[in-house]
């Protein structure tokens, strides 16, 4: 498929909240490129068709070694809008994440230093990202062959709102996929661009994800979307060399990542620049903090004519009494043949030197003093000749035989073969644990959605894929955010579609439990936190506002009222994703 006269579709990489992106090639500078093309749902906007145009515009303008660069932007014949990227050929921080567990602390703290290095840049050409996370972070490998990290879709999550603004009751694809995980308090409380969301929002997201590559564990972790948004905005993370003091991480990298993860703005880094000198800090208090790693060795003084005596004393290795060492510099022994073997003998001149002032004599070891002319036995064949005093105590005949060496090949491979056995099975294994637990909660969850054709896929990732009907827009989004709670979910691809069935209501709201005639206030907040903590708002309204009937009831009043920011923070969530 040829495009615009210009590009060659050559597949598809993915899907994405917008349409699809494919693996390109212009045909004229046979340059292989990224084109994501917009999808159908959207394109017939005017208004999102003008926001995007000129957002490319300025995207294009972010020039630098860490962003992914946009080099074209154009529609195609049937009149569908796409920008073409530069194709970044690697693996996210997600990926690595998972395949590799934590990052060492240097390679954290580079590929952190790069990306603040590209929002820096583009905080300064007003374009903040406002979706920082380990899927949209790629290590590549430059031309030098060093590891750099690129940051993707820029843009696009402004994008994203504008179509849901335009249209509110249009459904994006994907758009829960991890970004709660890393939001800043000031997007849970559903600002937009401008005042309200800068720069400081995109190195708060950062800090968490600096904060997973060292220690592979979340700042705030949650079942629920309302869980998750309290503890962005309430709960108080445990500095990274607390969590996990095996792996070493220094105090002051925990002290920057705290900083830049802070709930006010105002604390936080002030600018990408700041986030940077922070972390460039850090490392210089830790070198101070680490030993020289050179250390002074004491060493003896050279002695010239003690050495040279040494390296004459010791001329063979030879059973006990082979050697006989006289005790002038005249004196001389004889190595006569061994009675076995008839071999030539052979005669070994030592010399010990005189005593002098300047230069001490070592003292000869203790031998029992053998007859003149006494026999010593020869060598054994397989005797290693030692040549100075520091070989004859260090140095040991060894052999590695052929036969050794293939057992220990093959020891190897099965080792190797095990290993990937029981990968394989693992992974099969929790991807089936994942579907089981998500068809439960689609089947507990309410009796449309249990009758609903729904099919579940896990992929090697744990991305859930969601295909079907549904028969209303709540049962869609119900769908997807009760398949984001299963524990182990790393992301949701919504690609259900909403098909009304006959005589139903869209839309009709559910209908929380009814309470038990007679249910006391302290039972009502009871079941109304269950429902609040499962992510059951409306049931747990009710059952607040039940409890709420008794004016000196303050502790129901307050479950109330954030039992309905956290409905109405939800619904925000979702409406912009749509």
């Amino acid at each position: 498929m040829i495009i615009r006269n210009k590009y060659e579709i050559l597949g598809r990489l993915g899907i994405g909240g917008m349409g699809v992106v494919y693996r390109g090639r212009h045909l004229t500078f046979n340059e292989v490129c990224a084109i994501k093309i917009v999808n159908d749902a959207i394109a017939g906007d005017a208004n999102f068709l003008q926001r995007f145009q000129t957002e490319a515009v300025v995207t294009r303008k972010l020039r630098h070694p860490n962003a992914v660069r946009v080099d074209d932007f154009d529609y195609t014949d049937d009149g569908r809008p796409f920008i073409v990227m530069e194709l970044v050929e690697g693996k996210n921080i997600g990926e690595i994440l998972h395949e590799e567990g934590p990052l060492r602390v240097p390679r954290a703290v580079r590929v952190a230093t790069q990306a603040a290095r590209a929002l820096g840049v583009a905080h300064k050409l007003g374009i903040v990202h406002r979706d920082i996370k380990p899927g949209n972070i790629i290590l590549a490998t430059d031309e030098q062959g060093q590891e750099t990290a690129k940051v993707l879709d820029f843009g696009i999550a402004k994008l994203l709102e504008a179509a849901g603004d335009a249209k509110p009751g249009m459904t994006m694809t994907g758009m829960m996929v991890g970004t709660p995980l890393y939001m800043s308090p000031e997007q849970f409380m559903g600002k937009k661009a401008g005042d309200d969301i800068d720069g400081r929002t995109d190195i708060y997201s950062l800090g968490v994800v600096l904060y997973q590559m060292v220690t592979a564990r979340l700042p705030f972790e949650g079942d629920t979307i309302y869980s998750l948004m309290m503890q962005h905005m309430e709960g108080n993370p445990r500095p990274p060399h607390e969590l996990v003091p095996e792996l070493n991480i220094p105090e002051s990298l925990s002290r920057v990542i705290l900083k830049a993860i802070d709930k006010s703005r105002d604390k936080r880094f002030q600018t990408a620049e700041e986030f940077i000198a922070g972390l460039d800090q850090a490392e210089s208090d830790q070198a101070a903090n680490v030993p020289m790693a050179s250390a002074v060795v004491e060493t003896p003084k050279a002695q010239p004519s003690n050495d040279e005596a040494v390296k004459k004393q010791i001329t063979n290795v030879a059973p006990a009494g082979a050697l006989q060492v006289g005790t002038s510099q005249t004196q001389t022994s004889q190595i006569a043949p061994s009675p076995p073997k008839s071999q030539t003998s052979q005669t070994a001149r030592v010399t010990t030197p005189a005593p002098s002032a300047a230069v001490p004599v070592a003292s000869p070891l203790p031998v029992e003093s053998p007859m003149a002319g006494s026999i010593a036995t020869a060598p054994a064949p397989d005797s290693v000749l030692v040549k100075s005093a520091a070989q004859h105590v260090l140095l040991q005949p060894r052999k590695f035989r052929l036969g050794q060496l293939l057992t220990l090949l093959a020891l190897i491979l099965a080792a190797v073969l095990v290993a990937g056995v029981g990968y394989v099975k693992y992974q099969s294994l929790r991807r089936l644990r994942i579907e089981s637990a998500v068809n439960e909660k689609l089947d507990a969850a309410s009796p449309t959605l249990r009758n609903a054709a729904i099919r579940v896929f896990v992929s090697d990732t744990r991305e859930v894929f969601l295909d079907g009907n549904v028969s209303s827009n709540e049962d869609l989004t119900a769908a997807a955010t009760l398949a984001a709670s299963v524990a182990g979910v790393t992301g949701v691809a919504n690609r259900l579609l909403v098909v009304a069935a006959p005589g139903a209501v869209v839309g009709a709201a559910a209908v929380a439990p009814a309470a038990v005639p007679g249910e006391s206030a302290e039972s009502l907040i009871s079941k109304g936190t269950a429902f609040l903590d499962a992510g059951d708002y409306p049931a747990a309204i009710d059952c607040f506002q039940k409890a709420s009937a008794d004016p000196n009831n303050k502790r129901a009043k307050e479950l109330l009222d954030r039992a309905r920011l956290a409905q109405k923070t939800e619904e925000e969530l979702l409406r912009k994703r749509r």
